[in-house]
């Protein structure tokens, strides 16, 4: 138990380690805000953030029709346009953050629902003299709350109207449109409110979510989705014309613009370009107008799109989501957030060429001033022996860029001056990233050894404490020559804890890295004392002349790894390892005639089964609900056919629990709430709450139903079979039903194929009536040999299999609530996240639960072969460890973080699924019924198996 508990923390450690090492928040405190000191070009700035529109469906030109005929005349007349190119994950929280505060949001945020801020950090809304926010609860507290001066007014709808089941979500722009418009109708009759709306450096913020609902609830391409956009220009055009009557001075700058974009099938969080371009159009004061792109020297971005969308006669301006920031800071002449990370596009601008030069050079020292902060604080917190500074951007560096700028401004040299800006800006973002990944390398190395550590533990463990190593030794091994390679390794390790303890201690280091730095050591000094046994297999390897037969074997095992590493970048790869997998009885025992021929066939087509969902389109992109019926009905009659079988002609046998027709039902309930939840929603009538409190409830009874079932193996796992088969098909929305009854078929052929390789002249009949025993029968322990290698690494191939056989990264990582739709549709991230994540989980209990019923048959510790799939895990995420990047697109960076991040996560909760699944197959909350019960046969110890 203690290796599992070690194991469990080691892991975790791992897991948080790469949000330290690669994914930390670049904030610093501390920093002076810097503005320009001209004259601001605009008193006030409107910004309208329409959550989940696209930037090609924004654009879109059909037949030289729009949606949007209001903000396609401010493009062609009166503004500046482009593509705002956001980062992953595309959600809204990190969308309005970059928009507001210029800064890539914080990964901490999403433990806290992207509702509250984990991080302190400065935005536009702070520098302004006074913020006034219509929309949504989700987005606009976070920027209201911890405002010292009060100066932030939120004006928010009910949560409950975020449904996205409503009939048309459009309806929650209206609101925000209709409430500004009453706002300045009250503002006439309100001398202090008035007064208040005259100051300037004053912001206005619209958030409009109905696009992005009805995007979820409809998909990109419905009418409800295209209307949302009428609704959405039709409002900005009605609250652009109250604020020009209100006003009268011709002082408003409007900047419109969107947080993320979203897939054709309705989700988001990925980082495909539907999801992560977004339509930007600044007008109105301090703007630049529309200009051809003859009149500039440089190229247009162009692409097929841009001829399309019918805009080739306007110059197109792209740039990424933080520099709207420093952008609107510009125009109303407040200081540019202290955190921002966005660059100043001047491009935006429609001011005198002094005003532009000012405001990127304000740019460049806020960018400064970060990236002096950041090195004072490196040069506080490191001892002088280990610390090598950034040459590349020195103190005396910066004073003569500095007094080169400020030059080029006195003599109005503007164009130069704006490039000296630039380059001192690039300075310092290379700089902060510099200062900021200064500890990456030596963290990473540390976290590679620990992994390394922790495998070498488990091997060791392995061979000690269940294999036949030290017996086949007879007990003696040759003493001084392990000796001796322990001394060397022993002043290794102590040499490594002292440098290590020497930096920690002298050195202002976070607490994490105590055990970043610290549990490698403690894991190679344990390694250190436990490694007896890897010096005595490698004598008798070598003793025996075995050691090609070893280098082989481990080999294939490296092999079959690889093809799960590549299973993450493409899903076919899978079927690959399905076809060895599916060949494997026929190769092995053809010849033998310990497999039957109709079950080497049977055990091929259910591999060839589940091979082909490899290749089926992703689940998420089109919710089609009969395939979900069908699957369940399907379940239902083969559950009956399973049923038969263990009882034979005298149907339902004793040793299987009448709980099972209870689950029968419940199963044709779920279809049945299935049905009537999509016909409802598809009416636009909502969630009935009858359907939903029903969902609720057998989600509840998924856990509580198998524990009252017999101890007999097969009805054991039928039960749980049929229990977890229920809250999975309300959470399914296309052919997921199918994949579950592909995979519990091939998890159950492979448990009778485990049995009849467990020992001699055993009978199927026998199985049918063997039961798990009081103590989980795993008494009898006997040691691991070469098949029970090939055991644990099926269990990892179906793991990985159950994760990626119906949908791929992207759609896993993406938003989609039409998964939930049976339990809740009003907008709730913890809970809908938490149903997904156990949607995700429901076929990784499912094989871990066969798992464990294999482990009981073949009379091996279920602990014991989980090592070695631990082993083989770890060496999967190390690998993946080593892929990550932080440099390429933000998808490739993205994408090598999360397989880091997926491998891991599954790694962690397959510890506690293991206790789970012991708990789903082994109590009982009923007596036992006594007869009909049959015990394995005992597999002897020094008895080799057939593999």
């Amino acid at each position: 138990m203690w290796l599992f508990v070690v194991g469990f923390v080691v892991h975790l450690i791992f897991f948080v380690s790469v949000f330290d090492i690669y994914f930390k928040t670049p904030l610093s405190h501390g920093m002076t805000p810097q503005v320009h000191g001209r004259e601001p070009a605009a008193q006030r700035l409107v910004l309208l953030v329409a959550d989940g529109l696209r930037a090609d469906s924004f654009y879109d030109f059909p037949n030289e029709t729009t949606k949007a005929p209001f903000l396609r005349s401010i493009i062609e007349k009166d503004g500046t346009w482009g593509v705002s190119h956001t980062r992953v994950p595309t959600e809204s929280r990190p969308g309005h953050v970059a928009i507001i505060a210029g800064i890539f949001e914080d990964p901490s945020a999403i433990a806290k629902g992207w509702k509250e801020n984990p991080v302190e950090f400065d935005s536009v809304f702070n520098e302004s003299r006074h913020t006034w926010c219509w929309g949504s609860p989700d987005i606009l507290p976070m920027f209201a709350s911890g405002s010292e001066r009060g100066h932030i007014e939120t004006f928010m709808y009910e949560a409950v109207e975020e449904d996205f089941a409503s009939d048309d979500a459009s309806r929650l722009d209206t609101w925000v449109f209709d409430h500004v418009v009453s706002f300045f109708e009250k503002a006439k009759g309100d001398k202090k409110l008035k007064e208040r709306l005259l100051q300037d450096r004053i912001v206005f913020f619209l958030h409009l979510l109905g696009i992005d609902t009805n995007g979820h609830a409809h998909k990109p391409y419905s009418k409800e989705y295209q209307n949302n956009i009428a609704v959405v220009d039709k409002g900005v055009e009605r609250v652009v014309k109250v604020f020009e009557e209100f006003y009268n001075d011709k002082k408003t700058a409007y900047i419109f613009t969107s947080d993320h974009g979203m897939t054709d099938w309705g989700s988001h969080g990925a980082g495909d370009p539907s999801e992560t371009e977004t339509p930007i159009v600044a007008w109105g004061a301090g703007v630049a107008k529309p200009k051809h792109p003859s009149q500039f020297k440089e190229k247009m971005m162009y692409d097929a799109r841009v001829e399309k969308w019918g805009l080739t006669h306007v110059r197109r301006h792209d740039l990424h989501q933080a520099d709207i920031a420093p952008l609107m800071s510009s125009i109303i002449g407040i200081p540019i957030p202290v955190n921002s990370m966005g660059l100043l596009h001047i491009e935006y601008l429609g001011t005198a060429d002094e005003y532009k030069a000012d405001a990127l050079y304000a740019n460049a020292r806020q960018m400064l001033a970060q990236y002096q902060r950041k090195r004072a604080q490196k040069e506080e917190e490191i001892m002088p022996i280990f610390y090598w500074p950034n040459l590349n951007l020195s103190p005396d560096r910066e004073l003569e860029i500095l007094a080169k700028i400020r030059n080029y401004l006195k003599e109005a040299n503007y164009e130069d001056a704006n490039m000296e800006s630039l380059f001192l800006i690039s300075l310092t973002q290379q700089g902060m990233d510099y200062y900021h990944n200064y500890d990456r390398l030596s963290l990473s190395i540390h976290i590679a050894l620990g992994f390394m550590g922790w495998i070498f533990l488990m091997i060791c463990h392995l061979l000690r404490d269940h294999s036949a190593v030290l017996r086949m030794a007879g007990g003696t091994i040759e003493g001084r020559r392990v000796w001796r390679s322990s001394v060397l390794m022993g002043l290794v390790l102590v040499v490594w804890a002292v440098t290590n303890l020497t930096k920690l201690i002298g050195q202002q280091n976070p607490w994490q890295h105590y055990l970043y730095l610290m549990t490698p050591i403690g894991l190679w000094t344990l390694v250190h004392q436990s490694c007896a046994p890897l010096r005595v297999t490698w004598l008798l390897v070598s003793s025996f002349n075995m050691v090609w037969e070893v280098a082989i074997r481990i080999l294939f095992i490296i092999i079959g790894i690889e093809i799960l590493v590549m299973a993450f970048f493409v899903r076919p790869f899978l079927s690959v390892g399905l076809i060895c997998i599916g060949l494997w009885p026929v190769i092995m025992y053809s010849m033998q005639g310990v497999v039957e021929k109709s079950m080497r066939l049977v055990w091929i087509g259910a591999s060839i089964l589940l091979a082909s969902f490899t290749y089926m389109p992703v689940v998420g992109k089109e919710p089609f609900y009969p395939m979900v019926e069908v699957a369940g009905l399907l379940a239902f009659s083969l559950g009956g056919v399973g049923i038969y079988w263990c009882g034979g002609e005298g149907g339902l046998p004793r040793h299987i629990s009448s709980v099972v027709y209870v689950q029968g039902l419940m199963v044709v309930g779920s279809v049945y709430l299935v049905h009537t939840t999509a016909y409802s929603i598809k009416q636009k009538e909502g969630l009935p709450p009858l359907n939903q409190l029903a969902a609720w409830c057998v989600l509840a009874l998924a856990f509580l139903l198998p524990l009252l079932g017999s101890r007999n193996v097969m009805g054991r796992l039928l039960s749980v079979t049929a229990s977890l088969l229920c809250p999975f098909l309300l959470l399914s929305i296309r052919h997921e039903g199918f994949f579950y009854i592909a995979l519990t078929i091939a998890m159950f052929l492979w448990l009778i194929l485990e049995f009849y390789l467990a020992g001699e002249n055993v009978q199927i009949a026998m199985l049918k009536f063997a039961t798990w025993g009081k103590e989980g029968c795993e008494g009898g322990e006997r040691v691991l040999e070469w098949s029970d290698v090939r055991r644990a690494y099926f269990f990892l191939f179906f793991i990985i299999l159950a994760f990626f056989g119906t949908g791929n990264l992207a759609s896993i990582n993406s938003f989609d609530p039409s998964f939930v739709y049976c339990f809740v549709t009003v907008f709730s991230p913890f809970v809908m996240g938490g149903l997904l994540l156990f949607k995700i989980i429901i076929p990784f209990l499912l094989v871990t639960c066969f798992f464990h019923a294999i482990c009981t048959i073949i009379k091996v510790p279920t602990r014991a072969l989980f090592y070695v799939f631990l082993v083989m895990s770890d060496f999967m995420a190390l690998h993946f460890f080593f892929l990550i990047r932080t440099e390429g697109s933000w998808l490739e960076i993205g994408t090598s973080l999360s397989h880091y991040i997926i491998s891991m996560a599954t790694t962690l909760f397959l510890i506690l699924l293991l206790f789970i699944a012991k708990f789903l197959t082994n109590i009982c909350l009923r007596k036992p019924a006594k007869e009909g019960e049959f015990v394995l046969p005992q597999v002897s110890v020094g008895r080799p198996h057939r593999d």
